[in-house]
């Protein structure tokens, strides 16, 4: 937050007050250790229990590797291939329960993650020496698939 606080997953905090602004009448007002001052919480996000363990036998904090292929979201933000990032809480959605919540240098955000597509140790090398982005040249025959897609020899 612009404050400099931040909130943690599993973090302990009071309850202070009722929720205003976007959270009103379904959030609460909620004080934790080190903060500046309260923050209104939605009541999704808050539980008398205290989470259950991250998946993959995780801790918050974990540094893992990206092992998927290089995406790019409207965000602008880009995730390559063996990018090392921050594990920062459960993931929500399609991966929640198979997945981590994870922070990258230089995003503007968190990003939902497959356990499946996440290492402790960085991705070995590629075959052949080659580096992600490296631009190559067929140099098979010529072929064609169902899908429409064609290979030409000599095609880059």
């Amino acid at each position: 937050f612009e404050s400099g606080n931040k909130l943690v997953h599993g973090q302990q905090g009071e309850v202070v007050g009722p929720a205003t602004g976007e959270h009103q009448g379904n959030g609460l007002q909620m004080l934790f250790a080190g903060h500046k001052g309260s923050l209104n919480c939605s009541l999704l996000r808050l539980s008398r229990e205290k989470p259950p363990p991250l998946p993959g036998g995780h801790d918050l904090g974990d540094q893992l590797y990206y092992t998927g292929p290089n995406q790019s979201f409207e965000s602008g933000d880009k995730l390559v291939h063996g990018q090392q990032g921050e594990v920062v809480g459960p993931a929500t959605g399609e991966h929640q329960g198979n997945g981590l919540q994870m922070l990258f240098a230089g995003h503007k955000g968190s990003l939902n993650c497959s356990l499946l597509r996440l290492s402790r140790e960085k991705p070995p090398p590629l075959p052949g020496g080659h580096e992600l982005g490296d631009q190559l040249y067929y140099t098979g025959p010529n072929q064609s698939f169902e899908s429409g897609d064609k290979l030409v020899h000599g095609q880059q």
